[in-house]
């Protein structure tokens, strides 16, 4: 369910600023943008994107989640496909897209993207979702499944990152301590501006031209260097949460990993690991192709059946699969 203030708004919001407290989250609509509100989450203000289903729905509402350097827009074209029958809700985490930067000191945990998560859940009054997750991102949707399974109707891992024996990381004081500093210093001298050739190169396209601007910008660029330099503890907190809290026996979960059609030993070891994380999580296994990493951009309609058949019981087909 939508909160009151967007269930009479088409999908596409327009108005100017309004205000609405909801369940002690501040709902902000944004004045000078085509579509989206921005939520107060985890304790920052969150960018999110909901687009209601345009006819019956048919089946709980789907929560996109982007992987590292990621925009709600790279899932346009997914969003589309699935509107028909299901409510789509994208988010931004701090620094990406229109959200808010990371406050000052502050960096990307596990429970920092579980707690973004359910937040969003509960200011939009969603009791359980489809969680969606592309690639660095499965790190926060696997973990909110093992923590809020009552809130998870099913998980999708698209390409998502994998690392079986985390390596070897600096004390946490610090470890964060450099990576704040090193942050500011490669923000100072400018890097922010290779944005959108780093954007290019990955494969994940160009930007709608009016949101072209958020790749070069400085609050973009440092929100990717700290969620990559936080990678390594980021897979150590996972590595501890599995060992800690048990997966749910009754929600379905599908990994699918994006591959070019090429077989190469890089992409023969990925499949295999993409496999192994299936494994890992109790999930059925589908393969999306030929694309590159970025499946919802290369690859939508394979990408939006698999989530369709998300909750389909463990058996049962997974969509896309080679």
């Amino acid at each position: 369910m939508r909160p009151a203030s967007l269930r009479n708004c088409p999908s596409r919001i327009t108005s100017s600023l309004m205000v609405t407290s909801i369940a002690s989250l501040t709902l902000l609509i944004m004045p000078d943008y085509s579509r989206g509100v921005l939520l107060e989450l985890a304790g920052t203000r969150t960018h999110v994107v909901v687009d209601a289903a345009t006819g019956p729905v048919t089946g709980p509402p789907v929560v996109l989640s982007s992987g590292l350097a990621g925009n709600w827009f790279d899932w346009d074209a997914v969003t589309e496909l699935l509107t028909p029958g299901r409510t789509v809700v994208r988010l931004d985490r701090p620094g990406y897209g229109l959200s808010d930067p990371w406050p000052d000191g502050a960096v990307p945990t596990l429970d920092s993207e579980v707690t973004r998560l359910r937040d969003l859940l509960d200011a939009l009054e969603i009791e359980s979702a489809v969680m969606v997750a592309h690639s660095m991102a499965s790190f926060y949707v696997e973990a909110f499944l093992r923590e809020f399974p009552s809130r998870t109707a099913a998980a999708v891992i698209l390409d998502g990152s994998v690392e079986a024996s985390p390596r070897w990381v600096l004390p946490g004081d610090l470890r964060d301590a450099l990576l704040l500093r090193s942050a500011d210093a490669a923000t100072a001298v400018g890097m922010n501006r290779a944005g959108p050739a780093a954007h290019r190169l990955l494969g994940a396209g160009d930007p709608p031209p009016e949101y072209a601007s958020i790749l070069s910008s400085e609050d973009y660029f440092r929100a990717a260097f700290l969620e990559n330099g936080r990678y390594p503890v980021l897979a150590h907190e996972l590595a501890d949460l599995r060992q800690e809290t048990p997966l749910p026996p009754d929600v379905p979960v599908t990994v699918a990993a994006a591959f070019t059609g090429r077989r190469t030993p890089w992409n023969t070891s990925w499949l295999g690991q993409q496999e192994e994380l299936a494994e890992i999580l109790h999930g059925r296994y589908a393969v999306i192709a030929p694309s590159g990493h970025h499946a919802m951009i290369d690859q939508p309609a394979q990408v939006a059946a698999l989530i369709l058949d998300a909750t389909t019981p463990p058996g049962g087909t997974a969509g896309p699969t080679g």
